[in-house]
Formats: structure tokens, sequence, C-alpha cells
């Protein structure tokens, strides 16, 4: 989610103004580009002042707003197109309103249209307003012309990566569970919940097809199944299949609803009444078809058939050689980023090739990209191998103390599970020691250092759960945790400076239970801090009761980061979202390499699904990302140009595009396998050896 820029009304624009227009030919303000559809992100028009008739070196007055005649952020560009035109930014979010809005421009005119002076009591102020309605849709595509002020930034390296075996635990890539057997219930929106007894469900689950072919469960007796719908040869009801759209834990998944089509009736009875249904004792009976929404059956078999993890093995000697590309400072003053083009030239050759044409996105950028598949995710704690690797625990303030980070799938899938902090002097009682000396578990991602850059907008999500030190699900006795449960979420490096007495870097936010923790907290919402800035943003923290909290549709939340700029924090707000997702978006005030930490005080933590994205919105283009392409050279050790340019979504090219040069690149090896390999020419082996094919005849 990007940092929010907030219009604001101006009192000049509800003045009575001697000079009115509404037309596209303005005599004053000669506009063009006027949209008459203001979609998400950036969009634009082009304006100059005609000197004949506005009062030279006074200010133009602009404001848009929506259909609630409130104020939609609009930006003057310091840039002027060939023809001297000023170009105006118009920026429409997801959360703003749809409907018809209004532009407005007031001016300071000297003349009228016809060029006779203005009365003298309406000199040297507001006098003239152009108009136009305007249908906003936050929904719609962004088509606008892509301009750029400033040129993007981009940095290239080389990576040769050798080429990997897959191999699989069950021999094949799809994989096949039916151990145990599963329930089901739906509450009536959403998706349903299904849980299982006698296994687990593992994260690769997700997107596998779940059968269940006689569940267990019937129709209420006022029901029937409509004709052609009863499994014709068990006769029970029809099999139950849906992808499973999410796994939760180890024993809970989310599928799609199991919807029966039914029949139901009504009877009549028509004897003795004097309307003119009366048919002399006779009954009418109706007959409704429908879909009836199953809320929960019984224990069932079952089979998932689901995409295995692949088993990657090295020791290949065919290589490929790869152009890692980094681009950072994408900010189109007008339009948004649809795709990059990008080409490639040798030194020897004198034209660009097309090498990739591909969508601009959002990418995870806390990845190991040094490791074999480039792109692997160290925020996907799908194995201990993996916290191993990329993460560190230690205990701060507490010598002889050993923390605990262990992969978790009980609460929540693919989990670093933080725990030990029960054992840490003056956790269970409250208020804690001094920031600074207090003693507290630090988890960091080690030792990668992710590249973040000044004024690029970014943002963090990760699912968080918490439980008390000691829990188990009740009724079990009430474990030793009696103080709140605590955890605060730092970004750290070396342009990062610190913002409290720990000395970590820059706090992002901070997650607490109420004083009596709850045995389980599953939902972001019920974090005290949390809780209270959705409900008053600009108020301190003061820890209040969340009971009855009622979330709004829009939670972003305003707080310092440094200078002169702001951190967000959004509980996920999608139409069914995910209760344990949590955003929060900063921006840094220079380059910098940077780490994640969790720093524990109190409480078992759990988080899952980390990462670190250029802060993006629909119809906005992200800061900062990053792809990797192939890259064929015409010979080994070659020189290479690229070129890259940047397209809206109806192809058409942006204003500028970038061009590097002069970089060294090895090149992919020559490698041959296979029984099958002919050469019927000659092939030159340096100066001396000769290799000729022929023909057997």
């Amino acid at each position: 989610m990007r940092q929010r820029r907030v219009g604001k009304l101006r009192p000049e624009f509800n003045q009575t103004m001697l000079i009115n227009e509404s037309t596209a030919d303005s005599q004053y303000f000669r506009l063009d580009n006027m949209p008459e559809v203001l979609t998400s992100g950036k969009n634009m028009f082009k304006m100059f002042g005609n000197n004949q008739l506005l009062l030279p070196n006074t200010e133009v007055l602009i404001q848009v707003t929506d259909v609630n005649n409130q104020a939609v952020y609009h930006h003057v560009n310091n840039y002027v197109d060939s023809s001297g035109r000023l170009v105006i930014g118009i920026w429409v979010y997801p959360e703003t309103p749809p409907g018809v809005g209004r532009i407005e421009i007031l001016g300071i005119a000297r003349r009228r249209p016809d060029g006779r002076l203005v009365p003298g009591n309406w000199h040297n102020r507001y006098n003239i307003k152009w108009s136009k309605e305007v249908m906003i849709q936050p929904d719609a595509l962004n088509d606008t012309q892509i301009i750029f002020q400033q040129v993007p930034g981009v940095k290239i390296f080389e990576n040769e990566r050798e080429y990997l075996t897959q191999t699989y635990i069950a021999g094949s890539s799809i994989a096949t569970q039916s151990v145990g057997q599963l329930s089901y219930t739906y509450s009536g929106f959403g998706d349903a919940t299904i849980s299982i007894t006698g296994a687990n469900f593992s994260a690769s689950m997700a997107g596998g097809l779940l059968t269940i072919e006689e569940p267990n469960f019937s129709l209420p007796s006022n029901y029937n199944l409509q004709p052609g719908t009863m499994d014709d040869e068990t006769g029970n009801l029809p099999a139950y299949t849906s992808y499973i759209s999410q796994v939760i834990n180890a024993t809970t998944i989310k599928v799609d609803p199991y919807v029966l089509p039914v029949e139901s009736t009504n009877t009549v009875s028509l004897t003795g009444g004097s309307t003119s249904l009366t048919r002399g004792g006779t009954t009418a009976i109706s007959t409704v078809n429908s879909a009836y929404p199953v809320t929960s059956f019984g224990l069932s078999d079952y089979s998932i058939e689901f995409q295995q993890d692949a088993i990657l093995q090295s020791g290949s000697l065919n290589s490929q050689s790869f152009a890692s590309i980094t681009l950072k400072n994408i900010e189109p003053i007008a339009g948004a980023v649809h795709k990059v083009k990008t080409y490639m030239k040798s030194a020897g050759f004198a034209d660009f090739d097309l090498v990739s044409n591909q969508l601009l996105q959002e990418r995870d950028l806390l990845i190991d990209v040094s490791s074999n598949l480039a792109f692997d995710r160290i925020g996907d704690f799908k194995s201990q191998e993996i916290i191993d690797t990329y993460w560190e625990a230690t205990s701060v303030n507490q010598p002889g103390h050993t923390p605990s980070v262990t992969h978790d799938d009980s609460i929540m899938v693919s989990s670093l599970k933080i725990s030990g902090s029960g054992l840490l002097s003056g956790s269970t009682n409250y208020p804690e020691s001094p920031l600074g000396s207090d003693p507290y578990i630090k988890v960091s991602t080690k030792p990668t250092d992710i590249e973040i850059f000044k004024n690029n907008e970014y943002q963090i999500k990760f699912k968080v759960s918490n439980t008390v030190e000691g829990y188990q699900p009740p009724p079990m006795p009430i474990p030793a945790q009696v103080s709140s449960s605590l955890m605060d979420v730092y970004i750290s490096g070396s342009g990062i400076a610190a913002s409290d007495d720990r000395n970590i870097g820059h706090k992002l936010v901070s997650l607490e239970t109420e004083n009596r923790a709850p045995f389980l907290v599953n939902n972001v919402n019920q974090f005290l801090n949390i809780a209270q800035l959705t409900r008053q943003p600009y108020s301190p923290i003061s820890a209040p009761s969340v009971t009855g909290l009622q979330t709004s549709t829009n939670n972003t939340i305003t707080s310092n980061f440094n200078s002169n700029t702001t951190t967000f924090v959004n509980p996920n707000q999608m139409p069914f979202p995910d209760e344990r997702l949590l955003e929060v978006a900063f921006t840094p005030t220079q380059d910098t390499v940077a780490h994640l930490v969790f720093a524990v005080t109190r409480g078992n933590w759990f988080i899952s699904d980390v990462s670190l994205e250029g802060a993006n919105d629909f119809g906005f283009t992200p800061n900062h990302t990053f792809f990797e392409i192939p890259i064929q050279v015409p010979q080994a050790d070659d020189v290479l140009d690229f070129k890259f340019e940047f397209y809206n979504s109806r192809d058409e090219i942006a204003n500028i595009s970038l061009v590097t040069q002069s970089l060294d690149f090895v090149g992919s090896n020559l490698y041959i396998s296979g029984g099958n390999n002919v050469l019927s020419g000659s092939v030159n082996i340096g100066n001396g050896i000769l290799m000729t094919g022929f023909t057997v005849s």
C-alpha cells in the first residue's frame, strides 16, 4: 500500500465568479488531455494560461472533488512539455469513492473573452472559473500517457546459474493424500473451512484439488436434489470437489462452499375457499428450485491431489547466464508503467534486439539472489533450514539465555515460532525494565543485505499470531504468563536512524495484547496498538480496551518514520481478509541496506509469509522492482548495452527510455548432452585443431 497524499478544499471555489466557463475550448486556460474518466492511479491533464486575458504573474488555483465533494489530491508538477504546457496530476486511490466528480480552475482575468477590461470591482481578485464534471472509477485500469520527469535508475549484474535436476519424494510432481478424515463448516459468506483428524495438511497443498466422494451429510426433509444431480452410481449426494484456496495451519484449510442444487415444494389447500382458486377440494403444489449451501458435515473420507515441492540437485556442468536487473526510482508524474521491454546489443553488432517483454509488478525483495533459484524467499518459512540459514536469534540484556526460533505449522502454516521469552527477567511482570536495558529476544535477517533506495516507497507484509507462554488449548490449566504479550518490529540499516533507546533501527509498529494476555490472538485488530491507531490515528497510544471495536473500511494509519517521511499501518482489508496479515509502509531518506528485526519481550509469536516490496496500489507503479532474464551473448566475455522502454496498458511508450552502456558479460557455457548430436561440418579448436564431421555409408 502506497503512502496517501491528501487534497485540500479551497474556500475561493465557493465564491461567486464574474466569468464561468465549462467548455473544452476555454478562452482563459488552454487545456489538453482533459480526461472524461479519472481511473486508478495518476491521471493528468495539460494546461497553460492565456496571457492576453489573464493577469500575468498571478496564481491559478486547481481543485478536484469527488462525488461527496471531498478533495481529491492533485499535483502541479514542475514540468512542462515541448509545447510549454504544465502537467497537472490527479491521484485516484482504491478507496476514492466512485461517481461523478468535478475539476475546477480559478484565475484572475484582466479582460473578458471579447477583449473588454473586467469591471473595476473585479480587479486583482479571482473572477474566472472553469469547471467540468468527470467520472471517477478507481477500479478502472490506468491508461494515462506515461510521463517521467526523472529518469529511473538501473543496476545490472551477471548471474551464472547451474542447471538443476528436479526430483520428488513421491517419485512424481503430483502427490496424493487420503489419510485421516475431514469435517466441514461454512458460516454463510466467504470460504468454507475444512478440518482434519488423523493426519496433517502441508503448505504445498495450497491450490490442490480436494475430493470428498461421499460427504457425511443428509438434506433436510423438505428438500430434494434437483433431477439429474444425484450420483448415478451410489444414489448419494453428488461428490464435493474444490480447489484449496488457503492452508491455514496443519489442521485447517479454506475451500469453496459445498452448494447443492435442490428443489422444495409448497402445498396450498384450496378446499372451501371463496376465492376464484377454489376447485372443489383440490390442492395446488408449487416447486421452487434453489441452491442450498451446506453449513456443516461430519467426518468423511477424502483425497487431495497437489503439486509437491521439488528437491533440487546441483552437480551439472551446464549453466546459463542471466542479467539480474534492478529498477529503482520508477516514479512517473502521470500514468502507470504496465510493462517493460528490455533490449540488448553486443559491442560487436550495431542494433538492439528485444530480449524481454514483461509486466512490471512489485516483487518480494526479501530474497537470496545468490541462491540456485535466484528468487528464494527468505521470509517463506517452509523449513527449519530456511530459518537457520537466513535468520538469527539472540537474547539482549539477558546473559546465558538461549531463545528458540523454530519452524511451526500448529497455529499458522510455514511459521517462524519465536519462544523462550518466559525465561527473560521481568517478562511476566508489568511494567518491564526501562527501554534500552529491557531484556528481549532479537530475531533478524542474516546475512543477506537488502538494498533499499532513497524516496522509494516500500511495504513490509507479514502474518502474525500470538499465544501465551505455555499455551495449550482450553480447558488445559492457565499458563504462567499473566501480563501482556509484546513484540516490536524494526527496520534496521546503516542509513536508518534509531528511533528509541534500543538502538536497533526505526520501530515500524508495536504489537501488544491486553494486560491479561489472551490464550490466542489470531487477528491483528486485537493488538492494542493497532486497534488504537485504527480508532484514533493521531492520539498517543494508551492501550485502551478493544471490546466491541468496529474496524473501519480505511485503516491507513500515520506515524513518524524519519524527517519528511511517514509510515502507514494497514490491517488487510480485502473482501475476505486474512485477519492475521499486516502491512507496514515506509520511505527511507537515503540509499542503504536494510534488515528486518522482530523484538519479542513477552509471549510466543508466530510469523509467516514475510515480504518486503516496493509499495504499490492498483493503478500505480512500484518504485523499486527487479527481474532476471536469460542472456545469450554472441561470444564469451562480451560487452553489452541494455535499453529499457516503458509502456502503459494501451501499449503506448513513455516519454523517456533508459540506456546502459559497456557491461561485461562472460556468457553461458557450451554444453552438449545426449547421443544423437551430429557434426556435419567442421569446427576449429584454437588455431591448431580441426574437427570435421563425416557420414558413414
